[in-house]
């Protein structure tokens, strides 16, 4: 298992830098001048050059790349790409604070409303899933099932919005926007929380139902089923058992969401978050937030799907990491 383990790392390094090169090279096409793009037009030539100094710009260029502009190579690397390979993240130009110190400040509000509404989600689909397929043909599986895709089809945005209107103006049980620190937080985090689960339900809940009813078709069960074992320990023993291996795949592969937060809720709830950081570098074209957080989560994710692998093995004997 550990050579599989160490081939894996050994690929997650090109994956990586391929993702922070394609990131650098988007942002330097779109952004042609980022100390101008954030200055403003009508900044001092004196203002430029103390931006510039401050986003690394006037340090030496290390790597010419090439022009995607006017097909001639203009556009290159300077020495803050290398410094956040090597985890120097530079100083954001929106907050004026190293990545760290906004990381631990913004973090507590995104694992606030993220963790509760991931652990409820899991628990919910599973047992929709388990439900439906228990009662398959039946009119609680074409409602379950109606509901869920109704609840995909429906923008994510209008829902907000929705419920902002109804729960914070019209009700006022929640507080439409804002929050606060402490036990008082609880308060502003309900409602993200509950659109949180409303919105994950729909595709999970349809994805394990059709797991479990292939698990349900399979000849292990009908095996169990002419030996006179019931339903329900069936579904909650066997079954379940077999379907631990997309369950982990869906589960894990979500947890970078946790990292990063939902950068829309926290945007229209104004939750300071790091979905709300994201959100307001790319919004104020803060290069530095971007390429570090870019970077942050891919090594996460590639991190992840390792673990996924691992998993695989622990929880079904079938499989062997070789």
């Amino acid at each position: 298992m550990w050579a599989y383990v160490i081939r894996r790392f050994l690929w997650t390094i090109p994956i990586v830098l391929g993702v922070v090169l394609i990131t650098f090279v988007l942002f330097s096409y779109v952004v042609k001048d980022p100390a101008r793009q954030y200055a403003g037009k009508f900044a001092t030539p004196e203002v430029l050059q103390a931006i510039r100094h401050k986003m690394a710009l006037d340090k030496p260029r290390w790597i010419n790349l090439g022009a995607l502009r006017h097909g001639e190579i203009a556009q290159t690397f300077d020495s803050q790409f290398f410094d956040i390979l090597l985890f120097r993240f530079p100083e954001s130009m929106r907050w004026e604070e190293p990545l760290w110190t906004l990381i631990q400040r913004k973090a507590p509000a995104s694992m606030m409303i993220q963790i509760p509404a991931f652990v409820i989600v899991l628990g919910l689909q599973l047992a929709l899933a388990l439900f439906v397929a228990f009662k398959r043909g039946k009119w609680q599986d074409y409602s379950i099932t109606f509901l869920a895709v109704l609840g995909m089809s429906v923008p994510a945005l209008s829902i907000y919005i929705a419920a902002q209107w109804l729960f914070g103006q019209k009700l006022g049980v929640f507080p439409v926007a804002g929050w606060e620190r402490g036990i008082y937080a609880i308060h502003f985090a309900a409602l993200p929380i509950l659109l949180s689960v409303i919105m994950g339900m729909g595709g999970g809940t349809r994805f394990y139902r059709t797991v479990i009813l292939e698990e349900v078709g399979a000849d292990y069960v009908r095996t169990a089923r002419a030996k006179g074992v019931g339903q329900r320990e069936i579904m909650f023993t066997h079954v379940l058992r077999n379907v631990m291996i997309p369950v982990v795949t869906s589960t894990v592969t979500a947890l970078p969401g946790l990292v990063l937060g939902a950068l829309l809720l926290e945007r229209i709830f104004q939750i300071p978050g790091l979905g709300n950081l994201m959100a307001d570098a790319i919004a104020n074209n803060d290069r530095a937030i971007v390429m570090s957080m870019t970077y942050i989560l891919s090594i996460v994710y590639c991190v992840l799907l390792l673990v996924t692998d691992i998993c695989y093995a622990l929880v079904d004997p079938r499989v062997s990491l070789k």
